[in-house]
């Protein structure tokens, strides 16, 4: 229901800036992949920075649609809404002891974001034809943005009134922390695009989200004590024998040190609170330009048009 409102709102946004577009106003939709850099998965070492540790088979889907406005030749500005999904699972890591830990996630995330698009390189007639088509523009871009989002994990247990479903970890406070489902990011990177015909542009971009919280994967601290056999306490702690014995394999076979079922008590490390986590989104983009040109341009370009002249018609004298 949260993301249909938004997404009225956003048709409502649409239809009032076609009634002021003069090729200042593009809208447009995007499709994509996504990915996450946290606590769950990751090479040998623990947590490294940035793009490190993603893990390409856990790439998952994003989609939206956004707003453009063309402040000036060097600067537009882009509302945007983005839905996507992100996910982990400790199985599919390089390190022994997230192996033996056994955590996974999954996280819908609804993102509406402003941002700023700085031109880096534009080229108004990048197919050599004239007539200024197709244009072609590289721009970084930087913003702020607000997201809501949900961590999830499928149980898997002795508990059958759970057993194979997808549970929302936020509500069990696994490690004693009530965070919040809306957060906030800083959304930064680089895209592309031409315009073809002057009004329908193709573009692709790439940005990762600087976010201010730790729990996109429910994980960040240390573990805490749950009633024995509750739902938390399951699904806060997930090692199993069989989990274990993955890691010890994965160990041997390393020359590093084996985990044991001790590291996963009360008060023993579960995640590392000294980092935020953070998702990437990578897109393709179709926008449509709205509206004529200014009349400024009108007047600069129509020889453009090839406008035929009108010549006056006078009457023949003898």
């Amino acid at each position: 229901m949260l993301y249909m409102r938004f997404c009225l709102i956003f048709i409502a946004f649409l239809t009032v800036s076609e009634a002021f577009g003069q090729y200042r106003w593009d809208v447009g939709v995007a499709l994509g992949a996504s990915n996450y850099l946290g606590e769950i998965g990751g090479q040998e070492q623990t947590r490294r920075d940035f793009l490190y540790d993603m893990k390409l088979n856990r790439t998952q889907y994003v989609f939206g649609a956004f707003v453009r406005y063309k402040a000036s030749p060097q600067l537009a500005i882009n509302f945007g809404i983005n839905h996507g999904r992100i996910r982990g699972n400790d199985e599919n890591s390089l390190n022994p002891a997230r192996v033996a830990r056994n955590l996974s996630f999954r996280n819908d995330i609804t993102e509406f974001s402003l941002r700023g698009e700085f031109t880096l390189f534009y080229d108004n007639d990048a197919g050599g034809r004239g007539f200024y088509n197709p244009d072609f523009r590289i721009f970084g871009f930087l913003g702020a943005a607000v997201f809501h989002h949900n961590p999830q994990a499928r149980y898997y247990g002795e508990l059958e009134a759970f057993n194979g479903e997808m549970i929302d970890l936020r509500p069990l406070q696994t490690e004693g922390v009530a965070y919040n489902n809306w957060e906030f990011a800083v959304p930064a990177g680089i895209g592309v695009f031409f315009t073809y015909n002057k009004v329908h542009r193709f573009g692709w971009e790439l940005g990762y989200r600087f976010t201010f919280t730790d729990y996109l994967d429910d994980i960040s601290a240390q573990y805490v004590a749950h009633p024995p056999g509750s739902l938390a306490a399951e699904m806060a702690h997930r090692t199993t024998p069989e989990a274990l014995a993955r890691a010890e394999q994965l160990a041997l076979s390393q020359g590093t040190e084996v985990p044991n079922a001790g590291s996963f008590a009360p008060g023993e490390k579960r995640g590392d609170p000294t980092n935020n986590d953070g998702f990437l989104f990578t897109q393709f983009t179709y926008s449509y330009v709205l509206g004529g040109k200014s009349t400024f341009a009108k007047r600069k370009y129509r020889y453009l048009k090839g406008k035929k002249r009108v010549r006056r018609k006078t009457r023949a004298k003898f």
